[in-house]
């Protein structure tokens, strides 16, 4: 199979905007062992648009186009390839309720224009969207070849191409897709990519960085006859990656649902262990994303959220002369709560947290984003200090990843490395 990108929009021609869809639908194309000998980059002018479609037509099995699906007078994607197609535009109701239910869900008015964006040529696949308004596509160009439309913004078409157009040309080239992802917490972004720098680049396996906050999440992915022979060529690149950072990876797993929660509910449960909780600033988040888990009732006994001093002092026994002598958001505290929560609910483990989330409240002494967390086992009780940056959504969930991250080390006993 040959490919062909071409990369629509006059910004991308004028360096306005660097053309990074290129560059990740290369290495995904080169993973899969599709061949790749030309990519183009056209401005937002419907003939020499048209002119690229024939000329890419003509020497490639599927033509990849990254750019102009939306309403706009300047999105022409579409409507060149149905031009050199001689096909009309048609609208495509399933099309029509996905743009739909994307603009309810962003509360937005949804305009006429956008109508433009669930109007395909007949025979088309679609290729959901969900984190855009404009569906992408799957056109057949006769003679078995295809034009893929896929999004303009890397935040939408890097996982269609990855979970939707890769696995479809995986399928036809009688390849297989093998993927591992491994999960990072406790080094950030940019330090990840300095130390793997190399590793990223490879062709096949391929390794990709997807971050959230707090977290780096790489996928290792080969394609191969087999799923023996991608994971036999994916496992150095695996222990490469562990070797070079160390006790941040906390887990490597066969699909994307892996999550701190998760990994932090099977230690507890291989262990034979229950865990407890206790909130201040993170308001019962800590023991929601525990509970997510299915079979969480197996280790996750119950929690408090006891976010006013004397909700504290009641629910959890933490002395009023311990909050009044060292700040409700202090180590003591945090400690306090902690065993409070393991006496009472009778837990192998309990963590708290208590902390400043902000906007406002931080002084010198005690600044927006302080976080103390409790941690109970048998061995003993300890705090453990957090400085934490960011608006308020930003620090309680780190917080709460934190607190989770505690639980993990605390169910395998290892120590925090992370924090």
């Amino acid at each position: 199979m040959i490919a062909e990108i071409l990369c629509v929009g006059t910004e991308l021609l004028m360096g306005q905007v660097v053309n990074t869809n290129g560059a990740f639908i290369s290495r995904g194309l080169a993973a899969l062992g599709v061949g790749q000998y030309h990519q183009t980059i056209v401005g937002d002018n419907p003939e020499r648009l048209r002119e690229a479609y024939r000329t890419a037509l003509s020497r490639a099995d599927a033509v990849i186009t990254s750019g102009g699906l939306g309403p706009t007078v300047d999105d022409i994607t579409k409507r060149a390839a149905a031009d050199v197609l001689g096909q009309p535009l048609t609208l495509f109701p399933e099309a029509e309720a996905m743009v739909r239910q994307r603009f309810a869900e962003y509360r937005r008015e949804m305009t006429p224009n956008n109508l433009g964006q669930a109007m395909f040529v007949p025979g088309t696949t679609l290729l959901p969207n969900p984190n855009g308004t404009a569906p992408g596509a799957i056109v057949p160009a006769g003679d078995g070849k295809v034009i893929i439309h896929l999004p303009g913004p890397p935040r939408e078409l890097e996982p269609m191409f990855r979970d939707q157009v890769m696995p479809w040309l995986a399928q036809r080239s009688g390849r297989k897709l093998v993927s591992r992802y491994i999960r990072i917490f406790g080094m950030g972004e940019s330090k990840v990519d300095s130390l793997l720098a190399d590793l990223e680049r490879g062709a096949d396996p391929t390794l990709s960085p997807y971050c959230s906050t707090g977290e780096v999440q790489l996928r290792v992915t080969a394609a191969a006859d087999s799923e023996t022979e991608g994971l036999s060529r994916i496992a150095p690149v695996v222990d490469e990656v562990k070797k070079r950072l160390g006790d941040v990876v906390y887990d490597v797993c066969a699909d994307e649902d892996g999550s701190l929660a998760r990994s932090a509910v099977e230690a507890l449960k291989a262990r034979g262990w229950t865990v407890a909780t206790a909130e201040s600033l993170t308001g019962g988040m800590i023991a929601a994303q525990l509970v997510n888990i299915p079979g969480a009732s197996d280790a996750v006994r119950g929690g408090f959220v006891t976010y006013q001093s004397e909700a504290k002092t009641m629910l959890l026994g933490v002395p009023a002369a311990t909050i009044e002598t060292y700040n409700v958001v202090s180590a003591e505290v945090a400690k306090a709560m902690a065993q409070g929560a393991r006496e009472r609910l009778q837990v192998d483990v309990a963590v708290s947290a208590t902390g400043l989330a902000g906007p406002g409240g931080g002084t010198p002494e005690i600044p927006v984003g302080t976080v103390y967390l409790g941690l109970a086992t048998a061995k003993g009780v300890r705090a453990i200090p957090l400085k934490l940056a960011g608006d308020r959504d930003r620090i309680r969930t780190l917080a709460m990843k934190h607190a989770i991250h505690a639980v993990l080390c605390a169910a395998r006993d290892t120590e925090e490395a992370a924090l």
